[in-house]
């Protein structure tokens, strides 16, 4: 994924994140006896406080209509109903007896009340809609891994409705209404009844885009993660393929170790956060010389760095590539020693030939290099001179018409007998950098 992507993406997700965000008094009342449960709960929580208070809040021009419309003749009703604007915004004290408690109290009201409207009032006032949407609330509420739960909830709004369909046909006896009196709760009840809908609707929309967008940030974290860890060629193809092996036989390819000298007596002397920031400090240079001269990183152990050239990706010239960083490497240890007060010196070896590449592991994976060639370049590194750049024979014949070597002559190395080698000292004078 490119950069651009990557940013139009972020900017879209703070539009989300602002278009999802309630009004700080709506904000207050959802956070109410969340504390203390994970993200995913509190979020749920928040729904029932928010239904809850709303449910709390509708009673009230319930109440007022009873009350101006015959306050003595309804008055049962209104000593009936009246409770509920306070049974209801008691839900969040629920919380603290655990997940799913407020959400089950919740429910209790609901289904009490509202058969209590249903027998008081009958059907034409239109009360048994409010089961609709507690129906479909009940989801939010309990959440998708209690399914079954929901369906009993739902199950029960259903046979409540149809109760009230069937039996509360007419308002009770002592149930003194007009025409008029009924349609107007009635057209009172309708957008209610919607409203609660689109308070659902806009709840289960908004849980769907948070875990679109958590997982939407997950993909990316993942994708930068991947491109970190490794080289960007690999890592589409263990995308792309869904495989977990890469192996590659590379033709020619030149490897570069480089090793901090006397690196083990200056950590011990000082804090660990000194030692990271010092090592963090030097490979981060490192890892921007091999950034400008189209080398690949291969990894870090210790205080020793490696980068290789020609892989994963043929690249032309990649023995001059890793000769130039070579030079520069030393260049920036000059410019490091300045800047702390104290030398910091490389020991740094050279090779080039054939290799195996690919990754390892199946946790961490890793995007590693093997082969005589790797091997030659680390013992030119490790029986190197601090502050020199050590290459054998092979590399040097490629390079001698674009750099100046010095001979140091034979060595012993472990596992090759003796080898003649030679420092790299710098670029021709008249060869360009990079060339």
């Amino acid at each position: 994924m490119s950069q651009h992507e990557f940013d139009f993406i972020a900017r879209n997700g703070r539009r989300l994140r602002s278009f999802w965000r309630l009004p700080n008094a709506v904000w207050w009342v959802a956070r109410i006896g969340t504390a203390g449960y994970p993200p995913r709960i509190r979020r749920r929580l928040a729904v029932t406080n928010v239904i809850s208070a709303m449910v709390s809040l509708m009673t009230i021009p319930y109440i007022l209509l009873y009350i101006f419309y015959d306050w003595y003749g309804l008055l049962p009703a209104i000593i009936a109903f009246s409770p509920q604007i306070v049974f209801y915004a008691l839900t969040p004290y629920f919380h603290r007896y655990g997940p799913i408690s407020g959400a089950l109290y919740l429910c209790a009201m609901w289904l009490i009340f509202g058969l209590g409207y249903c027998m008081f009032f009958g059907r034409e006032a239109g009360l048994h809609f409010y089961f609709l949407p507690g129906a479909a609330a009940s989801m939010l509420v309990f959440g998708s891994e209690r399914l079954l739960l929901s369906a009993s909830v739902t199950a029960l709004g259903l046979v409540a409705f149809l109760i009230t369909e069937i039996f509360f046909v007419a308002p009770l006896d002592f149930i003194q209404v007009g025409p008029a009196f009924m349609s107007t709760l009635y057209y009172l009840t309708v957008p209610f009844a919607f409203l609660l809908i689109f308070t659902t609707s806009f709840f289960a929309f908004k849980e769907a885009a948070q875990a679109e967008m958590a997982l939407e940030s997950e993909h990316q974290f993942s994708e930068r993660l991947l491109q970190n860890i490794l080289p960007q060629a690999v890592a589409t193809r263990l995308r792309d393929h869904h495989t977990q092996m890469v192996a590659d036989q590379i033709p020619s390819a030149t490897i570069l170790f480089a090793d901090i000298v006397d690196f083990t007596p200056r950590a011990a002397r000082w804090q660990p956060q000194q030692v990271i920031a010092f090592l963090g400090r030097v490979f981060a240079q490192f890892d921007a010389i091999a950034s400008a001269h189209g080398l690949e990183k291969i990894k870090t152990i210790g205080d020793a760095y490696m980068v290789a050239g020609g892989l994963p990706e043929p690249k032309p010239d990649h023995e001059a590539a890793v000769a130039h960083m070579a030079l520069d490497i030393l260049a920036c240890c000059r410019r490091i020693s300045e800047q702390i007060g104290e030398a910091v010196e490389v020991r740094i070896g050279l090779d080039t030939g054939p290799v195996v590449a690919g990754v390892i592991g199946s946790n961490k994976l890793l995007y590693d290099v093997w082969g005589d060639t790797v091997n030659t370049a680390a013992h030119m590194e490790s029986h190197g001179v601090a502050g020199r750049i050590q290459v054998a024979d092979g590399l040097k014949q490629r390079l001698e018409d674009r750099f100046d070597f010095e001979l140091r002559g034979e060595i012993e190395v472990k596992g090759k007998g003796a080898m003649r080698v030679w420092f790299l000292t710098g670029a021709k004078a008249d060869s360009p950098e990079g060339a």
